[in-house]
C-alpha cells in the first residue's frame, strides 16, 4: 500500500477533524441534509396549549425524541418517558413527532430539543415563550364628585403581565393622553405590574361621561380587558322656562315650568314678574307657576330663580295672552261656472269675486251649450258685489233677505233649491240651473234653455199639495171604513119589540082560537099599536 505524502496526510486529518466536530455539535442544521430535524419556536399564553412539532425530510427507521428544558425525555417515538399528564402525544410517524403541552405555566418557558438517533445524532431546538396574561385594570382616585371647573386625577393599574402591558385611556371613543406607564417587576415572579395616571379638568359636559382604561398586550385581543368609570360633576343650574302651550288664550288654565338642568337638582325656586307683582290668580307650586284663568293683565315677563347649593341662575319667559274669540264660522260658498255670468259680473277678470263696474258688463255671455266649469265664490261677497239681480228664494235660508223686486238695483236674495237665478242685462239674460246643498254650497250649471221657468215656484208647491192630498185621502178612506163596519154591526144587532096582536094566545089550543080570544077580538084590531124600542 502506498504511503500518502505529507500534504495528503494533512488534508485527511483536517477532514476527520471536521467530521468529528460535526458529530459533537449535532445541533448544526444542514439544509441539504434530509435527516436533519426541523422545528419552530412557539408562543403561548399562561393557561393555553402549545404544540411542538419535529419533522425530517427522509426516514432511515431512526426514532425521533422530544426533551424538555431540563433535558428530560418527554417522548421517544410513541413511548411516553415522563409521567406528566399535561403532555400528550399528538402525532408519531417515521418522519414526524408532535406533542402538546396543556395548561401552560410560566415555568414551561424555555428551549425544547428534538433529536434523531442516527450516526451522528442530529438535533434541533424550539423556544417556547410563555406570555403572562395581565389582570383586569382597576381605576381609582374618583370616589367623590368633582365640582365644575375642578381637576381630577385617575389611576389605572394592571398586574401579572409578561412582558409588561401598555395602558390606554379613553373618554367615549376619544383616546386621551396620560402619564407614561410605570412598570414594576414582581419579586420571585417573571411578571410585571403596570400603572398609569390621567388628570382631567372637568366641565358640566363631562357629567356621566365614561372614562375607560384598556390593556394592550400580545396575549389579549383589542378591548378584551378594560374598565370604565363614570364621571360625576357638580354644576350650577341652567334655567329654562317651559310653557304648557305655545298659544295661551284668555280664560284658559295655563302653567309655566322652571327647569333647572343642574347637578344636583335645584332645591328652591323663586318666581317673580318683571316690573310688577305676580297676578292674584297665579299660584307658585315649586317649579310650576299656575294660572287658574288667564287674563290680558297677566301679560309680561316672568322670571324664575333656581338654586341647588352649588350656584343659582335665572330664566325668563314673556307671556302674551291671546284673545279667546271662538273660531268664526266658515263662509258659505257658491260653485259657479267659470263661463257663466259671475265671470261676466267680475268684469272679465279671472277672480270670480271681483266686482263689476257696471251692469252693462252682463251683455257678453258665453255660449250656453259649452260645458260648464266650476268656480267657488263666497255667498256674502257674491251677493254684495254683483250689481245684477239674482232672484233666489229664502225658503232654505230664512236669515237672508228676500227681495221681490227683480230690478238690477234691488239687493240679491237666495232662491229655492230648484229655482234658477236670473241675471238681467239690457241686451240678454241667461238662467243657469242651481242645486242647493245642505252645507250651504250652491252648484250652478248652464241650463239648456235660457228662458225663465214660469213654473219654478209651483214645483215646490206641487210637492206640498201632493203630500197634503195624500194625507186627506188616507183620512177619508179610514172614515169610510169605520162607517161601513158600524152599519154592519147595527144591522146584525136589531132591537126587540112587543105587540098586542096575539094577546091571550098563550092559552089557545090553536091559532083561530087565539085570535078569537085576543083582547077586544076583532073589534080591537083598529086599536093595535106597535112600540119600537
Amino acid at each position: 500500500m502506498a504511503i500518502p505524502s505529507a500534504p495528503s496526510a494533512l488534508w485527511s486529518v483536517s477532514l476527520l477533524t471536521v467530521l468529528f466536530a460535526a458529530a459533537v455539535h449535532s445541533n448544526i442544521v444542514y439544509d441539504d441534509d434530509p435527516l436533519q430535524p426541523v422545528t419552530s419556536d412557539e408562543t403561548v399564553s399562561v393557561g393555553g396549549t402549545v404544540t411542538l412539532t419535529c419533522r425530517v425530510a427522509e426516514s432511515d427507521n431512526s426514532s425521533l425524541q422530544w426533551s424538555n428544558t431540563a433535558q428530560q425525555t418527554l417522548y421517544f417515538g410513541e413511548k411516553r418517558a415522563l409521567r406528566d399528564n399535561r403532555i400528550q402525544l399528538h402525532r408519531s410517524t417515521s418522519t414526524e413527532l408532535s406533542i402538546t403541552i396543556a395548561e401552560v405555566q410560566l415555568a414551561d418557558e424555555g428551549e425544547y430539543t428534538c433529536s434523531i438517533f442516527t450516526m451522528p445524532v442530529r438535533t434541533a431546538r424550539a423556544t417556547v415563550t410563555v406570555l403572562g396574561v395581565p389582570g383586569k385594570p382597576q381605576i381609582s382616585g374618583f370616589e367623590n364628585a368633582v365640582q365644575e371647573g375642578g381637576k381630577v386625577t385617575l389611576t389605572c393599574t394592571s398586574t401579572g403581565s409578561k412582558p409588561p402591558a401598555r395602558l390606554r385611556w379613553y373618554r367615549g371613543d376619544q383616546e386621551l393622553e396620560g402619564r407614561p406607564d410605570v412598570v414594576e417587576s414582581v419579586p420571585d415572579d417573571p411578571t410585571y405590574n403596570v400603572s398609569s395616571e390621567l388628570t382631567l379638568e372637568v366641565s358640566r359636559s363631562d357629567d356621566n361621561a365614561l372614562i375607560t382604561c384598556a390593556v394592550d398586550h400580545p396575549s389579549l385581543a383589542p378591548g378584551d380587558k378594560r374598565s370604565e368609570q363614570a364621571l360625576r360633576v357638580l354644576y350650577s343650574p341652567n334655567v329654562q322656562i317651559q310653557p304648557e302651550s305655545d298659544l295661551p288664550r284668555e280664560g284658559e288654565k295655563f302653567h309655566l315650568q322652571c327647569s333647572g338642568n343642574s347637578n344636583p337638582e335645584p332645591t328652591s325656586y323663586v318666581w317673580e314678574k318683571k316690573d310688577g307683582e305676580l297676578p292674584p290668580l297665579a299660584k307658585v307650586d315649586g317649579a310650576f307657576l299656575r294660572f287658574e284663568m288667564l287674563n290680558k293683565s297677566d301679560n309680561g315677563v316672568y322670571l324664575c330663580h333656581a338654586d341647588n347649593g352649588i350656584g343659582q341662575s335665572q330664566g325668563e319667559y314673556t307671556l302674551l295672552v291671546q284673545d279667546s274669540s271662538s273660531s268664526s264660522s266658515s263662509a258659505s260658498s257658491i260653485y259657479l261656472p267659470s263661463s257663466s255670468p259671475p265671470d261676466v259680473l267680475s268684469g272679465s277678470r279671472s277672480d270670480p269675486t271681483y266686482p263689476s263696474s257696471s251692469p252693462s258688463d252682463l251683455t257678453s255671455f258665453p255660449d250656453p251649450s259649452s260645458s260648464p266649469t266650476t268656480s267657488v265664490v263666497d255667498v256674502s261677497t257674491a251677493i254684495s258685489e254683483f250689481p245684477t239681480t239674482t232672484t233666489l228664494s229664502n225658503a232654505l235660508f230664512p236669515d237672508l233677505p228676500f227681495a221681490p223686486d227683480s230690478s238690477p238695483s234691488s239687493p240679491a236674495s237666495i232662491a229655492p233649491p230648484t229655482a234658477t237665478p236670473s241675471y238681467s242685462s239690457p241686451a240678454s239674460s241667461l238662467t243657469p240651473s242651481v242645486s242647493v246643498r245642505l252645507n250651504g254650497v250652491y252648484t250652478f250649471t248652464d241650463a239648456g234653455d235660457n228662458s225663465a221657468d214660469p213654473t219654478a215656484m209651483s214645483t215646490s208647491s206641487g210637492v206640498d199639495h201632493a203630500v197634503i192630498g195624500g194625507v186627506v185621502a188616507v183620512i177619508v178612506f179610514i172614515l169610510l171604513c169605520l162607517l161601513i163596519v158600524l152599519g154592519r154591526y147595527l144591522i146584525r144587532h136589531k132591537g126587540t119589540y112587543l105587540t098586542h096582536e096575539a094577546k091571550g094566545s098563550d092559552d089557545a089550543p090553536d091559532a083561530d082560537t087565539a085570535i078569537i080570544n085576543a083582547e077586544g077580538g076583532h073589534s080591537g084590531a083598529e086599536d093595535k099599536k106597535e112600540y119600537f124600542i
